[in-house]
């Protein structure tokens, strides 16, 4: 009875919002709901196996909550789903193996996802109380970060300290289905990633269309994170880069102590008492990784959203194809710093630069480097690259152009792709 009970109340306070024009009941209306009695917290969103996202609730501690505070965590709960933080964290956990290792950083990612939504609404110390109890409130003054950053800045920066971050035993929500829990039988965690973040996306654009036949008005924060989680991808950085250089994928060998040399197999056929004088071993086999240069330009006319742009390029290829050798190469007036990515944790968010704008100096060090394709974020007001010898440049080049960039400079050495 209990359960009935708590699963009307639910029911009506979502309704209850939708009469209200909060757009909190126009998203959860779309958003199944399930009693967990074992839940350690009042409510949490999470993914179901099939890729459809549930909030799932505690029907003992929601009759003890009173409705202003479980309005509160509702809404905390719904910043969760646009900011995506579900299929970002199983992106991250994708390639990981070891059990010990996805639990430490699915805890990382909850407390660093708890920063940025406890900020963007406001939620302070003291202010939810559940049964009686006050519950903490993850903030990044707590953890001596800055404000006002993107949850990946506050996961790396956490997970540099992982042994110091003291974890919650139980704050605001519940993040247990969000990687694990009932996903266990999961194999594809990345496929799983673009069903949940393709589900997340549908019911915010069914939420918003609703939402705005009416006569509701959203909150600024709010609007630019459903802008943000609707806009497509900027580029397929990765599926260009397949394409354009897929051959040298064919052309590529390496040395493999597996495989036997077919020049030397004449040394099976010498008897048994004979010992060859050349192993046919080791032989070749194709090499199907790309190395790749990221020229990320860091001039001061590239704004933070073009630089952040260009981290997440290099994020879309590392998520793709873990076997390529990525190299970052920051350049403004020359090359202030050079790094290779082999995780997302390895990608660094404090770029150098931020003078002149001066490419040539990236080039030659990509060339040098012997990639198989240079991609370069950048707005193009730079020299004329088309002026330099072929020669001195990487074999083949992406120009990835902001919306107020020219090409007009680089437009004759490469391919170009317009954000």
């Amino acid at each position: 009875m209990e359960y009935e009970d708590q699963a009307e109340r639910l029911k009506n306070l979502v309704a209850r919002f939708v009469l209200k024009y909060n757009y909190w009941g126009y998203l959860f209306s779309r958003v199944r709901r399930r009693p967990i009695k074992q839940l350690p917290s009042i409510m949490g969103v999470g993914a179901e196996p099939d890729g459809t996202i549930s909030l799932a609730y505690q029907p003992d501690l929601l009759a003890k909550t009173d409705d202003s505070v479980v309005a509160r965590v509702i809404e905390h709960e719904g910043l969760h789903l646009l900011n995506k933080h579900i299929p970002r964290l199983i992106r991250i956990l994708a390639d990981e193996t070891d059990p010990l290792t996805k639990k430490s950083k699915s805890n990382i990612w909850n407390i660093a996802a708890d920063c940025v939504v406890n900020t963007q609404a406001n939620i302070k110390d003291g202010e939810i109380v559940i049964d009686g109890k006050e519950y903490p409130v993850c903030l990044p003054e707590k953890y001596d970060l800055e404000p006002n950053k993107v949850t990946e800045y506050y996961y790396l920066e956490l997970l540099k300290n992982a042994k110091k971050v003291e974890v919650p035993m139980a704050g605001i929500g519940d993040h247990g289905n969000w990687a694990g829990g009932n996903l266990k039988g999961v194999a594809d965690l990345s496929s799983l990633s673009r069903k949940v973040d393709q589900h997340v996306r549908r019911i915010i654009k069914e939420s918003v269309k609703s939402f705005n036949k009416e006569r509701g008005r959203l909150p600024a924060h709010v609007a630019d994170l459903i802008q943000g989680a609707l806009e497509p991808p900027k580029a397929p950085y990765y599926q260009i880069i397949r394409k354009l250089v897929r051959g040298s994928r064919f052309s590529k060998f390496r040395r493999s102590p597996t495989k036997i040399n077919r020049k030397r197999t004449y040394s099976f056929v010498l008897g048994e008492d004979v010992i060859p004088q050349i192993s046919p071993f080791p032989g070749k086999t194709r090499d199907f990784t790309f190395d790749i240069s990221v020229l990320l330009d860091t001039s001061g006319s590239m704004s933070v959203d073009d630089i952040k742009e260009g981290l997440s390029g290099i994020k879309n290829i590392i998520e793709k194809d873990r076997y390529c050798h990525t190299t970052v190469l920051e350049v403004d007036a020359g090359v202030e710093k050079e790094y290779t990515v082999r995780k997302v944790r390895d990608i660094q968010f404090n770029v150098k630069g931020r003078g002149g704008t001066t490419l040539g100096p990236g080039l030659f060090r990509a060339k040098e480097l012997d990639c198989d394709v240079c991609l370069a974020f950048t707005d193009g007001y730079t020299e004329n690259i088309n002026e330099y010898a072929r020669r001195l440049l990487p074999k083949k080049i992406i120009w990835v152009i902001n919306p107020n960039g020219t090409a007009r400079n680089v437009n004759k050495t490469g391919f170009v792709v317009r954000i």
